[in-house]
């Protein structure tokens, strides 16, 4: 039943899409291992910005570092067949990318024009993370204009974005260049050096009143177009979070349904809805207003106040793109037949609005691996699709899973049980494989140790293994039956102990490797004595542990350091404890005494029994 609207909207009656399941999945965050225990992946919450959380970017980073597309043959026979239990993804599939973003997105435009005829008219926004609100709604004027969409930024206009002008003018007899963004985002050094190019016919209609009041009135621009052209646009609108930049991946599926129909996206607050945006929703005749996005994105407050007619999202971001890309198919409102898979939200955009030209759609996926939620929506599509784009370059979309969309294994994960370079005597090897992988190889030192059958998604675990004895590689391959494969690896060294249970400092590395029963279970950044109070190189035993003021010097937790002299252990002023000065780790900072971030002191200070012996080396 629908909600009451004003008087004005109320009598207004319009049809309504039939009900589209939405595809599960989550984030899968790469598994580690405390006390020889994998943890299991974690599902990211909806609107949550992995894009640009630090985490994902630094473990992402020293993935690609150490990902090895390795072509030897998988340990299945080539030409197998493929067991039922692991559905096969094989798409044709491209990559369109640039040397950056400005790049990328002149390349993706000029896909959607090829020779750039037809190009009349231009949307520029600025293509800055500061700036990413401007160009979330602007795939509804790029529909307005049947016009591609080029990035500037602020300071500069840059160079792919003036050869792409360039070549605009030369082959259209008239060009119009419509700037989205005000003049923080646009100033009128960028306008004259568009003018410049292609001459007075450049407007920025919106250049006051922020990016609620820019979408509102793109929202009205496309209207007016539409009935200047007699077009006719769907009666609907789409609403997303345009306040938080971590919840702007809600709108990314959505921009390409827009680009393609016409239908706007305005923008509100989470828990508040902007009155510019109410007013377009009003001066539009309250049409359906569709929220894109979980409740942390929009909330159920700001759902009301704009009289909304349904809500399309899914358990994440991933999830969210999916829904709107099979509710939009079941609406006629896109064909899907192109599928874009960006990680970065310019790459996104940019991708909207130029496969969204012939009805494509545009999802979100993790920069290394294919993410199962997108996965799944290829492997059971509402329609047939006819091949992927993969937006953006390497760093935000991986070359192994470009090849995972063409068939290949996706990039396993693997958790040791250490996340550094340094094992104890045994170590475990245990993960999850990605798309189109049916068994994993252990290989260490180049020996095959084992294999395991598994299915696409699935875990993974070769056990507690004895390490090697010098340092060597560890890889672990996916394969599957058309004899393809990916492999990811790295070197690992034994690290030397003399107790089967102990803390090892090492001074040089600033590091505190926490080993128990001969395994090594965690390695924790440390600081370390200052100049002139240098900390000792010596053999310690832990003999008392207190509880102290988390915000004092020693933090929450200290355990002292009892130092070996002949066959007695002697008390000492060194201990290990907590801080209240975490930006000093790792240095050299400390009286002598050993400091940890105070996390790390209250996650170790209950493993280590009293007793533990403690070795400090330089």
């Amino acid at each position: 039943m629908r909600r009451s609207r004003p008087s004005d909207a109320s009598a207004r009656s319009r049809p309504t899409g039939p009900a589209i399941c939405t595809a599960g999945g989550g984030a899968c965050i790469f598994p580690w291992t405390r006390g020889g225990l994998t943890m299991a992946p974690r599902e990211t919450p909806s609107g949550e910005a992995s894009l640009s959380a630090s985490f994902t970017r630094k473990f992402v980073s020293m993935l690609i570092a150490a990902a090895l597309v390795v072509p030897a043959a998988a340990p299945v026979t080539a030409g197998a067949a493929w067991p039922p239990s692991a559905p096969k993804l094989a798409i044709p599939a491209e990559r369109a990318s640039g040397a950056d973003r400005y790049a990328a997105a002149a390349a993706l435009a000029k896909r959607a024009y090829p020779g750039w005829a037809g190009a009349g008219h231009v949307v520029i926004a600025n293509g800055e993370d500061r700036a990413a609100a401007d160009p979330l709604a602007a795939s509804g004027l790029c529909w307005a204009y049947d016009a591609p969409l080029l990035l500037t930024k602020a300071g500069a206009l840059p160079a792919a974005t003036k050869t792409a002008l360039a070549e605009i003018v030369s082959a259209n007899t008239t060009v119009t260049v419509h700037v989205v963004g005000g003049t923080k985002s646009v100033p009128a050094g960028r306008i004259a050096e568009i003018k410049a190019i292609v001459g007075s016919r450049v407007e920025q209609p919106w250049r006051t009143g922020g990016r609620f009041v820019l979408a509102a009135g793109i929202a009205d621009r496309i209207r007016k177009v539409a009935t200047d052209t007699s077009r006719s646009v769907p009666a609907a609108a789409f609403v997303a979070n345009g306040a938080d930049p971590r919840r702007f991946g809600d709108a990314l599926a959505a921009s390409a349904v827009s680009r393609n129909t016409g239908i706007p996206v305005l923008l509100t607050a989470d828990k508040t809805v902007p009155d510019a945006t109410l007013g377009a929703l009003k001066r539009a005749g309250w049409p359906e207003t569709i929220v894109v996005g979980g409740t942390s994105s929009v909330g159920s407050a700001a759902y009301k106040a704009m009289y909304a007619d349904a809500r399309w999202s899914g358990s994440n971001r991933y999830a969210t793109g999916t829904t709107i890309a099979r509710k939009a198919v079941a609406r006629g409102w896109a064909n899907g037949a192109t599928v874009g898979l960006a990680s970065q939200i310019p790459d996104a955009l940019t991708g909207a609005a130029s496969l969204g030209r012939t009805g494509g759609i545009v999802l979100l996926t993790e920069p290394v691996r294919l993410h199962k939620t997108p996965w799944t929506f290829l492997l059971t599509p509402p329609s047939q699709v006819s091949g992927v784009v993969v937006l953006g370059g390497t760093k935000s979309v991986s070359a192994a899973q470009l090849a995972e969309v063409q068939g290949a294994p996706g990039m396993p994960f693997v958790g040791t049980s250490t996340p550094a370079r340094y094992v104890g005597k045994t170590m475990r090897v245990a993960g999850r494989v990605n798309a189109n992988a049916t068994t994993v190889t252990l290989y260490v030192g180049g020996v095959n140790k084992g294999s395991r059958t598994v299915v696409p998604y699935g875990s993974f675990d070769f056990g507690w293994i004895a390490s090697p004895s010098k340092k060597a590689t560890v890889e672990v391959r996916a394969g599957n039956p058309d004899g393809k494969n990916c492999s990811i690896s790295r070197t690992v060294e034994r690290l030397t102990f003399p107790y089967a249970t102990c803390i090892v400092i090492d001074k040089s590395e600033f590091k505190l490797y926490w080993v128990k029963d001969n395994r090594l279970v965690k390695i924790y950044p440390v600081a370390i004595g200052r100049p002139g109070m240098e900390t000792p190189v010596a053999t310690w035993k832990i003999l008392a542990k207190y509880h102290t003021d988390p915000g004092g010097v020693y933090g929450p937790r200290k355990m002292r350091l009892f130092r070996k002299v002949g066959s007695s252990f002697v008390f000492t002023a060194y201990n290990l404890h907590g801080t209240n000065q975490p930006w000093v780790i790792p240095s050299k900072a400390s009286h002598g005494c050993i400091r940890m971030y105070n996390r790390d002191v209250l996650e170790l200070y209950p493993q280590v029994p009293m007793g533990t012996m403690v070795i400090t080396r330089p």
